[in-house]
């Protein structure tokens, strides 16, 4: 089941980020993963719309729109990956939203080609400003499959 986040889950969302973040961006330290966790609770989940997925009264992953387009998160809980989990909680947000972007590292390939295969498109590339790490910006559009910069091989 998929609902809005409620406040007894933050303990449990705020887990989820730090572990997947932690796995999936290993080319960033640790520690700005552990800085940045208070800022996420602080200052990024009041201010996003934050759905969870919930099986077996378990929150295995959520997502985090912010201004009613951009993804800020998409995190699924490690060992809750590979269970279609992430596509469920993103075509959710596509029912939702016509027009969304979103921000992911170069040396994530992974989400990379998850976001491709969901008909988001190659934007723009830049470096992200804390972590200096090349990113994709990224973009989906309700009814639109082109208008993109072919960066990556499988790109379509």
């Amino acid at each position: 089941m998929i609902r809005k986040i409620k406040d007894t889950d933050i303990t449990k969302v705020l887990d989820i980020w730090l572990e997947a973040s932690l796995i999936s961006h290993g080319f960033v330290g640790a520690d700005y993963w552990q800085k940045m966790l208070s800022s996420v609770k602080d200052n990024y989940l009041p201010y996003a719309e934050t759905f969870v997925f919930e099986d077996k009264h378990k929150i295995k992953g959520f997502i985090s729109i912010l201004d009613k387009k951009h993804i800020g998160a998409l995190f699924v809980a490690p060992k809750f990956q590979n269970k279609k989990i992430g596509s469920k909680l993103l075509r959710f947000t596509q029912r939702r939203y016509p027009l969304l972007s979103l921000n992911v590292f170069t040396k994530n390939p992974l989400a990379i080609a998850f976001y491709q295969q969901n008909n988001f498109k190659i934007i723009a590339e830049q470096t992200d400003p804390s972590t200096k790490e090349q990113q994709l910006h990224m973009s989906w559009g309700l009814g639109c499959k082109s208008g993109f910069k072919k960066r990556y091989y499988g790109d379509s």
